[in-house]
């Protein structure tokens, strides 16, 4: 497989393992600097689109460059505003280009229901109080000209529809610089999958000295029901909810004390995407996704030809694997089976 060098950026997304990968996986790299999400945020979110600095934010990053690692899922787009309808998706794209143009780019995508579905509990514990159709399709009550719409934006289907960003990096980098995984790659064995993706990046690291227990549980119904009950209390930290009474530090304490709740493992089974979405809109959201997911499956075919061709030994196949990279269509299964 290809020796690739260059700084390691991996934009997320949300709801892929990242935060493992932040407090986990990547600090214990010991041939490559993991520079932490404040870095990456200051370097590559802080500044307005018109205000963008290249070598401002190569002064963030500091010197020796090629050897960092950053992991930062909010480069791929905030998680209840669709990345501001995909604009700043693509703009921080394109600050990273112009920043480090030799970067490998790491992109972890999840099953679109899947994702959605967490993505809802990630807004209830983030504060969150409406239910998950409002949620979803709160939008679409609001007036073409509404001025709720001039205003904070919420959930966007479209920021699910990964294969359109996946392409737009792959045109700013070329795709043998941008790494696609699956998240339930990762999920099915992630002492597997962590070894295999060691030895793509040539990372130095100690498997058997990592944890590997499970970050952010889902809550069972019970607790989320209490989590949005409580979060009438508080403005904080969504945009779009209600607030009845704002107690100051409320926020925080009720944080602690469900999360430990939900630790606790006494409160349900955690929820799973089926227990959130219902089947109209998993059938809505599998029919939206279907152009997209075949894109994505068609990627990954395209991704797994060039490390076959790569690895020391294959030059007698690589013909085979050529042929079948150069006529892969997206006629491919349209949706993983976890939807």
């Amino acid at each position: 497989m290809r020796n690739y060098r260059g700084p390691i950026i991996h934009i997320g997304y949300h709801k892929t393992g990242t935060t493992w990968f932040q407090d986990i996986f990547y600090p214990a790299v010991r041939n490559r600097r993991y520079l932490p999400r404040t870095v990456a945020r200051a370097a590559f979110l802080e500044a307005g689109a018109l205000h963008f600095e290249p070598d401002q934010a190569r002064h963030k990053l500091g010197q020796d460059r090629d050897d960092i690692i950053l992991c930062e899922e909010n480069l791929s787009g905030g998680l209840h505003n669709g990345g501001l309808a995909g604009n700043l998706s693509k703009d921080v794209a394109g600050r990273i280009r112009d920043t480090l143009p030799g970067a490998q780019i790491v992109i972890f995508v999840r099953d679109p229901c899947s994702a959605i579905a967490s993505a809802y509990l990630q807004y209830v514990k983030g504060g969150g109080t409406f239910g998950i159709h409002r949620y979803l399709f709160g939008r679409d009550r609001l007036g073409p000209v509404a001025p709720e719409r001039d205003e904070a934006p919420g959930f966007r289907r479209e920021h699910f529809d990964y294969a359109r960003l996946i392409a737009h990096y792959d045109r700013l980098f070329g795709a043998d610089n941008v790494h696609v995984f699956r998240y339930e790659d990762f999920r099915a064995d992630p002492r597997g999958f962590a070894a295999t993706y060691a030895a793509r990046f040539g990372l130095d690291i100690t498997l058997d000295r990592l944890d590997w227990g499970t970050r952010n549980p889902s809550p069972g119904r019970l607790l989320l029901w209490a989590f949005r009950a409580a979060n009438l209390f508080t403005r904080r930290a969504v945009a779009d909810k209600d607030c009845l009474l704002h107690l100051p530090g409320w926020y925080g304490f009720s944080r602690k004390l469900l999360r430990r709740a939900n630790a606790s493992g006494r409160f349900g089974r955690p929820l799973r995407m089926r227990d959130i979405l219902d089947e109209g809109a998993i059938a809505h959201f599998n029919d939206y996704y279907r152009h997209g997911e075949a894109a994505i499956a068609d990627r990954l075919e395209q991704q797994t030809c060039r490390d076959a061709k790569s690895r020391d030994g294959m030059a007698a196949t690589a013909p085979s694997y050529a042929r079948s990279c150069r006529t892969a269509t997206s006629s491919l299964p349209t949706m993983t089976q976890h939807c």
